[in-house]
């Protein structure tokens, strides 16, 4: 009898292992299978600073999932290779600035614009130590990410509020890399001057490097990041529209509340990859006031930033820009319970 009662006992304990065993290897397989029933969106971008985290904390924080939509963060360095991306359809959506979308659409691609994060300008224009005023710069070397993009927008935009250009002034625009190579470029004085985020300028700083303009206090009429894809992508698909946009407000809100500091620096320090969350504090506390709930894509920004573009392509002064913002997703959002709601949240 007890040969058989241990016999019974060992049937149960290797049935109940094999199951949990079965579990365990079935859910991987099961949670594949749910990432596959929802709709693939691949989102590139260029930038690397700290006015991205809101994508990355849309798929760290699940929220990409939570509102039904398997999204891919994808790195494209230049804006000509997002438009080809969008073109060929490799990516579904962009995160990225008026140059990209403007030049796309010169080139016959139907793009627009249609939820705008970062509708205002930002960032330090940093010097080498012993530049004091925008005079000295003349002559001297400045560097940006590429031309035309936004590292190269907003320092132009600085220069031209200092009352500076580049031929006349003799200032050298060398193309050299991200706000990562920059800072590292500035450190190295391999260059006199840059357009920095705050996150990045701050390093220099640190290091006795002086700021000459805060981009950010400055009466500059500015469309930066903004999410941007074709018109026929989003007439077709208005319900992924619209479920990105959820997404990416849902990590706005995230972001600017106080009880998630800790989660966001650590994700800022993370995916900036800096040595420590000290560095990403300062990216932390401008994004407090640099996103906003309301995204509406800025026309006045676009239309600034057209100009400024005309410089290198005559042929963006032709763009309509009623054909490069489509803001009806936007309006549907703002119809809807989940935004009265996170906005209500947010005067709390």
């Amino acid at each position: 009898m007890k040969t058989l009662m241990r016999y019974s006992n060992q049937r149960r304990v290797i049935g109940f292992t094999c199951a949990v065993l079965l579990l365990l290897l079935a859910t991987p397989a099961r949670f594949a299978a749910v990432a596959a029933e929802l709709p693939l969106v691949r989102i590139a971008h260029g930038a690397f600073n700290e006015k991205v985290l809101a994508l990355w904390l849309a798929r760290e924080q699940g929220f990409f999932r939570k509102e039904g939509v398997n999204v891919e963060i994808i790195t494209i360095r230049t804006g000509g290779q997002t438009v080809a991306a969008l073109a060929s359809g490799d990516v579904q959506m962009a995160y990225t600035i008026p140059g990209s979308v403007l030049s796309g659409a010169v080139g016959g691609l139907d793009v627009a614009f249609f939820g705008g994060l970062v509708n205002k300008p930002d960032g330090d224009f940093v010097v080498a130590p012993g530049i004091k005023r925008p005079e000295d710069l003349k002559g001297k070397r400045v560097g940006v990410q590429s031309i035309g993009g936004g590292v190269w927008s907003l320092t132009m935009l600085a220069l031209e509020h200092m009352r500076l250009e580049p031929t006349r002034d003799k200032i050298t625009i060398l193309v050299l890399g991200d706000q990562s190579v920059l800072t590292q470029a500035m450190a190295a004085g391999r260059i006199d001057g840059a357009y920095l985020g705050y996150t990045f300028s701050e390093i220099l700083k640190e290091k006795g490097f002086p700021v000459l303009l805060d981009i950010g206090k400055a009466p500059i009429p500015y469309q930066g990041l903004a999410l941007a894809a074709r018109r026929s992508y989003l007439r077709q698909n208005p319900q992924i529209a619209d479920a990105v946009l959820r997404a990416v407000l849902e990590a706005v809100a995230f972001i600017q509340n106080p009880a998630h500091k800790e989660v966001v620096v650590k994700s800022l320090a993370k995916n900036l990859r800096l040595p420590s969350t000290k560095e990403a504090e300062s990216g932390y506390e401008v994004l407090q006031w640099l996103y906003n709930l309301n995204i509406h894509p800025s026309v006045k920004g676009i239309q600034n930033m057209q100009r400024l573009l005309a410089m290198t392509n005559p042929k963006v002064a032709s763009v309509k820009i009623e054909d490069v913002v489509d803001d009806e997703p936007v309006r549907r959002l703002e119809k809807s319970s989940f935004y009265s709601e996170l906005v209500a949240q947010a005067k709390k």
